[in-house]
């Protein structure tokens, strides 16, 4: 026993002569005895907490590469080629899905257009010119010490698209050459002098001017950024004074310094030239740019600007006085169809796809036979991966999950009733046949695919490429959810996890309500131009409950209402404007509540304007579809009905009726493929709250942190029992050491007595 005096030392089993110190742990060593046991118990468990996270993991890597198997696209990936490379390429976009074969040719590449100045004395040499001249919208000042050198900067410090060049071939043998940015008839730049005769004097440009871009019946200016600002402050210029110009004959004042876009279109409309002057918007890029555009009823305009201020806008332009490079479409023929394209690489003529042309013979077309097939090999990638991602978790499962015969150990999954649910229910929906599936292939053993004695799965590609080449539809329909009806105004559109399949009984489909298009007539009939300006505004579920604004100029015609409506930037995807008796009629382009919209006018209904007024004119909403999906049911929103949450075997069905019949309209047989069905069942393991995994991994979790508090109660234990021997040791020793003491003093008392 260690008696502890005041200073330290301790002292053990002086009186009693016993090894205090070794009983006293040996006790505790006794109390502390379970915790090994426990320790171990609580690294198990934590290394199967771990396991079950990783298999949790696996199992999401599953889930993700199956549902690369429900897009759309997935079995109809395709594949392009040319049969000339040097002729033309192709490539493939992602979505495409239709295979075919034509016949190209060639006659001519588009290209862009190159000008030049005429010869100068040097490259270095200042110029001598003054003034300025506008170039794709932008103004370029030149001053007297400018040389072709400087100037050539100053055009590509405006970044407008343009390029701007020296040719230095010595004295007297400068030149300034200007290439477009942009190819095609339509991307010749807009080049102009402002102020002063810069381009002339360099031999830029000469001759009369002309129209620049024509359109039907009329001429189309530059895109420019706004069409309320300042002309000047836009194009960057300043000192510009009043010009007068001529429009069939008819004198307009304008001053590019203070009048905007919108501002010369009004003038010229207030002008009375027979002319209509419109600012149109259009979105390049994802921004909206405005360009001027005058137009007569029946032909073009004829112009008169001796000022340069509609070569300014780009309405007219002199020609090149040296054009090195021509611009031109590109012309060609896919299938003997003749097509032209302001560009060399054309998206979309052949739908999914992007042909770029590369060589052109205008005499003897170049040739190339452009083809399209399925892509056998990357839909047979898609469903590896898938596989490989299984036979990768049952890998891990059959790692983990091991007996030795010889020594009886176990792996920490071993026998683990989890992990054989998994296996057991994955390869039960990946094996079973496809509910309501026709045909030779219903299940899939029947393209390709076998379970092996290792638990894995193996995939016979040339199997599923040959089942793929017979009956794409039928292998696509293994993997995905589908729906097919005879009536064709009934579409499949999608399933929920809910949604059960139909078998042998197609689930009818019945109409009560058939879904419609909200629908405006203007009030009163249009009999002639705007006289004055007006300010369309339309709102409602369709506009996203917000208010959008549309200008109508002064001498808008109903065409130019419509055409405006049409070709509005945001308006354009939403709505349908026409022409009804000459009423104004506009249509949404969705149907049902989501389609409703408002439209009113700042102006009272006149038939010198659109007609709309305040509140006037005929509005009809549209409706959403009503009916019942196999006889219970269902919700509607435009044309799409969808399986109501009640409904006990369709909920979430969804389809789309596009007929105008009510009643029982037709029926949908609905087959769920072993995708959706096999994702379904892996989050009975994944789900956040309820997945197997999950919360046997949260349960492993919670053991092994109860070990750890059951531990830590036994060390308190330990540590309280240890103090209490101490104290009892302590007690014991000094009892011991007072009777030893008590002993002496007696035998010395004794002893006293004796000799005495």
């Amino acid at each position: 026993m260690a008696v502890t005096s005041t200073n330290g030392i301790s002292f053990s089993g002086l009186s009693s002569g016993l090894d205090t110190d070794s009983i006293i742990t040996q006790l505790v060593n006794i109390e502390k005895a379970p915790i090994q046991r426990m320790t171990a118990q609580q690294t198990a468990l934590r290394n199967k907490a771990e396991l079950y996270s990783q298999f949790a993991s696996k199992i999401s890597g599953i889930a993700t590469a199956g549902n690369q198997l429900t897009t759309l696209g997935t079995f109809s990936a395709i594949t392009a080629s040319s049969s000339d490379n040097a002729v033309a390429s192709i490539t493939v976009d992602p979505g495409a899905t239709l295979a075919g074969s034509f016949n190209l040719t060639v006659s001519k590449l588009a290209q862009s257009q190159k000008i030049s100045s005429g010869p100068q004395s040097s490259a270095a040499n200042p110029l001598g010119y003054t003034g300025s001249f506008n170039i794709n919208g932008k103004a370029v000042t030149v001053e007297a010490t400018d040389t072709i050198t400087t100037i050539a900067q100053k055009v590509n410090a405006l970044a407008v698209g343009v390029t701007a060049s020296v040719i230095d071939g010595g004295t007297n043998n400068a030149y300034l050459t200007i290439s477009s940015g942009t190819t095609g008839l339509t991307g010749k730049p807009q080049i102009s002098d402002i102020s002063g005769s810069v381009l002339n004097s360099l031999g830029l440009l000469n001759g009369t001017s002309s129209v620049r871009e024509s359109i039907t019946n009329g001429a189309a200016g530059t895109k420019l950024t706004a069409s309320t600002t300042a002309l000047g402050s836009l194009m960057g210029v300043t000192g510009l004074s009043d010009q007068t110009v001529q429009i069939n004959g008819v004198s307009v004042t304008l001053n590019l310094q203070t009048d905007s876009l919108q501002g010369v279109a009004d003038k010229i409309n207030a002008a009375s030239t027979g002319a209509t002057a419109s600012v149109v918007s259009i979105t390049e890029g994802g921004a909206t740019k405005y360009r001027l555009e005058i137009k007569n009823a029946s032909s073009t305009p004829t112009f008169t600007d001796s000022g340069n201020t509609l070569s300014a806008l780009g309405i007219l332009q002199k020609g090149a006085a040296n054009e090195l490079i021509q611009a031109q479409d590109a012309t060609y023929t896919l299938d003997g169809v003749n097509l032209t394209s302001s560009t060399n690489s054309i998206k979309g003529v052949i739908p999914g796809t992007t042909l770029t042309l590369i060589k052109a013979n205008a005499t003897t077309p170049e040739k190339s036979t452009i083809s399209l097939s399925s892509d056998t090999d990357t839909i047979a990638n898609r469903v590896q991966a898938f596989i490989t991602s299984f036979n990768e978790t049952a890998g891990f499962i059959d790692q983990y999950s091991s007996f030795d015969d010889k020594t009886f150990a176990t792996g920490p999954l071993f026998g683990d009733s989890t992990v054989r649910q998994f296996l057991s229910t994955f390869t039960t929906s990946l094996f079973n046949n496809i509910s309501g599936a026709t045909g030779d292939y219903k299940n899939a053993a029947s393209i390709g695919m076998r379970l092996n004695s290792k638990g894995t799965i193996d995939f016979d590609t040339s199997v599923f490429k040959t089942a793929l080449a017979k009956d794409p539809e039928g292998v696509r329909k293994i993997f995905q959810n589908s729906g097919t009806s005879a009536n064709n105004a009934l579409t499949f559109v999608s399933a929920g996890s809910s949604a059960l399949a139909s078998g042998v009984t197609p689930y009818d489909i019945s109409i009560t309500t058939v879904a419609t298009k909200s629908n405006y007539v203007a009030a009163t009939t249009k009999t002639g131009p705007n006289t004055v300006s007006e300010i369309l505004t339309f709102g409602g579920a369709l506009m996203s409950n917000s208010n959008y604004t549309l200008n109508i100029d002064v001498g808008a015609t109903m065409a130019d209402i419509v055409n405006k409506i049409n070709s509005d930037s945001r308006l354009k995807d939403l709505v349908t404007a026409s022409d009804n008796g000459g009423k104004l009629q506009v249509e949404s382009k969705k149907y049902g509540t989501n389609g409703r919209f408002t439209l009113v006018s700042n102006q009272s209904p006149l038939g010198t304007n659109s007609g709309v007024g305040f509140a006037a004119g005929s509005l009809i909403d549209g409706v959403d579809v009503a009916g019942t999906i196999a006889g219970q049911a269902a919700t509607g929103s435009g044309q799409f009905l969808t399986g109501a949450t009640g409904n006990s075997v369709a909920n979430g069905l969804q389809i789309q009726y596009t007929g105008t019949a009510t009643g029982v309209v037709g029926s949908m047989s609905y087959v769920r493929g072993i995708s959706g069905s096999v994702n379904e069942s892996l989050k009975t393991f994944t789900d956040s709250i309820n997945g197997l995994a999950v919360a046997g991994q949260e349960s492993f979790k919670k053991q092994a942190d109860q070990i750890q508090k059951d531990m830590d109660a036994i060390n308190r234990r330990a540590s309280q029992k240890q103090d209490d021997l101490k104290a009892k040791f302590i007690a014991m020793e000094s009892r011991m050491s007072s009777l030893k003491n008590q002993g002496s003093a007696i035998s010395r008392l004794f002893a006293t007595t004796t000799s005495s």
